[in-house]
């Protein structure tokens, strides 16, 4: 498990002309996995049965990165959809069978508004 410390306060000390800090930290249970959220899907598989295409992701700023693991003997697909100037635009990502992966997708705005998993009309 990966840990976040803030900075709450520093104890300053003057040791023969040389100032010396000691950071203080704030709450350590803060951890990363709360403070950005982790988006989840998947879906059954036709063939096999049993098996799933689960995809991934959190998001950013400037770019969002899809995390895929397709157990099906067909391919899938990602439709993500945003809104650019008030327009609707939808990009595919195309997942082949017994592909596990990853597809960064940057984007123009902040906000990815919807993810399915079928292809874009």
């Amino acid at each position: 498990m990966q840990r976040t410390f803030a900075l709450a306060a520093a104890s300053v000390m003057m040791l023969g002309g040389f100032v010396t800090a000691t950071p203080a930290l704030a709450d350590s249970s803060t951890t990363t996995a709360e403070q950005s959220s982790v988006n989840r899907k998947s879906k059954k598989c036709n063939k096999p049965k049993g098996k799933r295409f689960n995809i991934s992701w959190s998001d950013g700023s400037l770019s969002t990165t899809f995390y895929f693991n397709n157990h099906c003997r067909g391919t899938n697909y990602i439709g993500i959809w945003t809104i650019v100037n008030r327009k609707w635009y939808c990009v595919d990502i195309k997942v082949k069978p017994g592909v596990k992966g990853k597809k960064k997708i940057w984007t123009a705005t902040p906000k990815i508004e919807q993810v399915t998993l079928k292809k874009c009309p």
